[in-house]
């Protein structure tokens, strides 16, 4: 036996002799028995043509060594093989070089697949290139996991550059490798100055020093993550104030081999708190406690934790709708809430725990320990139902709810950091549907980061036009005949496929990217219209809270139908009662403006909000559409088997209300025959829903 390498792993193969051993195999004939005999694909040519294959490529790729016999060697190579290496390499091997090129090849049946290949030259009749011997190499899978490492890279770059809170990160060595936009405004320094600068020239010294000791720790194995705040200088000789925190990522063996900081702007909290020391502890409106005394009970409550190791819960109570009770009632029964309801805090929490106004309808209650997630639940539970039951204000009745978000203290925790745990509760409470309550846990602020990604990724979405217009039917209910449509965005996502807004539309109205979506969305349903003159049907856009707050919206509106150039009358604009409501301007002169072009206003699922009938009197609406949730509720049964008698009555009701005053009525959420007949029979002349079609292109609503 005897060893031999081929593509640089060795193959052990038996010393063959005959008889008479006259006739020892050849270089050549050995090679083939060595590549027969390998799992590898090993070809050879003569001239650019396959004069053998081993039987391998069978395995591999489908092929019959025969089919490739006399056939040029590029036949199993991709179409979308990038081609650029070919002269090069032709080159260097007719030179007599040996070269390696990764390659992308093609099976019998059409798949794809990567392998590394090595090719030798060889000589033949004087000839120094009169072929090549080719070893392939099955390489796939980690040219996939390569590219898609790669991927992973960029999208967290992306994420990162485009995240509102400052990010860096290092390397085992404390060597600043990337910084983000946000972290160089915060700093007031430039990406360069943050990169080859030591972190001494923008840190406070004595936070330096404390932060050397953490990440010193951190390298030990002691700590993989802290948080704390720090005090940065700025260029303009001011002091900014940051909430640091460091999380450390370790290889297989636990050594660190990156740092990730992340630094939130606090300045103004910091800053607020100073101003707010000088003022009474006492909140002059709810006689709580005020912001500053019920931070320093809290900071107080940590320092004991450090002694008897108890620890300290805070909730961060805030009222939901807040704004619109000063908008419709006034500023003074807002005054006069806010009082009754710290009178209702006071009450239930008694001695237990500590209570104050953190500033505007927000409410923080300190429970000093020892607390734990039930004492949270039990606090948080109380105080939600509580603020539940029906206020008198000024004489009138109002109905108000809170939202809450619990958190507590961890080993390290500051007011600061504790503070932040609970809003991040909090707006986790209010995105679930507000009037309830929510105890922090990591799995929020790992939320919190996916959301961070979803607005890098909508960023790139929309410079990469990947929104696209689904149509859903509107049909008169008389006649059965299509007479409109609602446009409704979905967004063709790369790797995930076509989206619907729920898993988008949040964090695009957080981060004020619904504007740019809504105006896409507008720009789209109009070249729509333009290109099919020949439909008579409505198109109707939905327009959001954010879109309507904007100064510009009107004008950004009334250039996108005028530069396409439809008849304004084909146009509907569907607003929600209550992101009407939610607008601090008046929007009667925009919508005003609108209507004398022609374009429809219609009010989105009536019945849900606040006042519906004022907007409907003080805005020239000219239709508006019966929420889904009436629709539903029409044949739904009671415990007697009979259908609920209150949805029926309201859904008939405001049909008689939408007839009274002139306007179109939709009603949403039609799924079947039974409840079409129904809603004709109230009145409502027209519908949408699954009965007549699910959203989808226009191209497939086209005759």
């Amino acid at each position: 036996m005897f060893a031999i390498t081929i593509d640089s792993r060795p193959i052990a193969v038996p010393v063959i002799r005959d008889s008479v051993a006259s006739n020892p195999l050849s270089s050549e004939d050995l090679y083939r028995l060595l590549a027969e005999n390998s799992s590898d694909i090993v070809y050879q040519t003569n001239g650019l043509l396959i004069e053998w294959i081993s039987p391998s490529v069978t395995g591999w790729l489908g092929w019959d060594p025969a089919e490739l016999t006399d056939q040029p060697a590029s036949s199993i190579l991709s179409p979308n093989q990038d081609l650029s290496w070919v002269g090069t390499n032709r080159d260097l091997l007719q030179a007599g070089q040996t070269v390696n090129q990764e390659m992308l090849l093609i099976s019998r049946d059409g798949v794809e697949r990567w392998f590394a290949g090595r090719a030798r030259p060889m000589s033949r009749q004087g000839d120094p290139a009169g072929g090549f011997m080719v070893g392939l190499h099955d390489i796939h899978e980690q040219v996939l996991s390569r590219r898609a490492l790669i991927m992973s890279e960029r999208r967290y770059r992306s994420a990162m550059e485009h995240a509102g809170v400052g990010m860096a990160l290092l390397n085992s060595e404390l060597n600043t490798m990337h910084v983000n936009e946000a972290l160089c405004e915060f700093l007031g320094r430039s990406e360069s100055d943050l990169i080859e600068a030591d972190w001494g020239l923008v840190t406070h010294p004595d936070d330096l020093e404390a932060e050397m000791e953490l990440l010193d720790r951190m390298q030990r194995g002691e700590l993989d993550s802290f948080r704390r705040p720090q005090r940065y200088a700025h260029p303009d000789g001011t002091m900014r104030y940051g909430d640091l925190t460091v999380a450390a990522a370790r290889d297989d063996d636990g050594v660190v081999v990156l740092f990730t900081k992340q630094i939130i702007d606090i300045t103004e909290q910091t800053t607020a708190r100073r101003r707010l020391h000088e003022l009474a502890s006492q909140d002059p409106l709810t006689s709580l406690s005020n912001r500053t005394t019920v931070l320093h009970e809290l900071q107080k409550a940590l320092s004991r934790q450090l002694i008897d190791g108890a620890r300290v819960g805070v909730l961060f109570a805030d009222l939901d709708n807040f704004k619109l009770i000063n908008e419709s009632l006034g500023h003074a029964a807002g005054d006069a809430l806010l009082s009754a309801v710290a009178r209702r805090l006071r009450e239930e929490v008694q001695e237990d725990a500590i209570v104050g106004r953190f500033g505007g309808d927000e409410f923080l209650v300190v429970i000093p320990g020892p607390a734990d997630e039930e004492s949270l639940q039990h606090f948080a539970s109380r105080i939600t139902e509580s603020l539940r039951a029906d206020f008198m204000v000024l004489g009138r009745r109002v109905v108000m709810s809170t939202s809450i978000g619990a958190a507590l203290s961890r080993r390290g925790s500051t007011p600061a950091s504790l503070l932040q745990d609970a809003d991040v509760a909090l707006s986790e409470a209010k995105r679930s549907g507000k009037s309830r309550w929510k105890v922090f846990d990591l799995s929020m602020a790992e939320a919190s980061l996916a959301r961070l990604i979803v607005e890098g990724e909508l960023r790139e979405a929309l410079d990469a036009d990947e929104f696209e217009i689904y149509y859903q039917p509107v049909h008169r209910l008389a006649d059965g005949e299509r007479v409109g449509f609602e446009a409704l965005v979905r967004w063709n996502h790369p790797e995930r496929g076509i989206l619907e807004p729920a898993s988008f539309l949040a964090v695009a109205e957080d981060t004020m990217l619904i504007t740019r979506i809504g105006r896409a969305v507008l720009g789209k349903v109009c070249a729509d219209i333009a290109a099919h003159p020949q439909l008579a049907e409505t198109f109707a856009v939905n327009v959001s809270a954010v879109e309507l707050g904007q100064d510009e919206w009107l004008g950004a509106t009334l250039d996108l139908i005028a530069d396409s150039g439809i008849d304004p009358g084909r146009l509907i604009l569907e607003l929600t009662e209550t992101a009407v409501m939610s607008i601090r301007r008046d929007l009667s002169s925009d919508l005003s403006r609108l209507r004398d072009l022609g374009v429809g206003i219609h009010v989105d699922d009536f019945g849900t909000g606040y006042s519906s009938i004022s907007l409907l009197r003080d805005l020239p609406v000219s239709g508006l559409k019966l929420d889904r949730s009436f629709v539903s509720s029409l044949t739904e049964t009671s415990t007697g088997n009979e259908l609920s008698s209150s949805g029926y009555a309201l859904a008939e009701g405001l049909a008689g209300l939408t007839r009274a005053i002139g306007l179109e009525g939709i009603a949403e959420g039609i799924e079947t025959p039974v409840q079409a007949a129904f809603l004709r029979a109230m009145g409502w002349t027209h519908g949408q829903g699954w009965l007549y079609g699910k959203a989808a292109p226009l191209d497939s609503w086209l005759d």
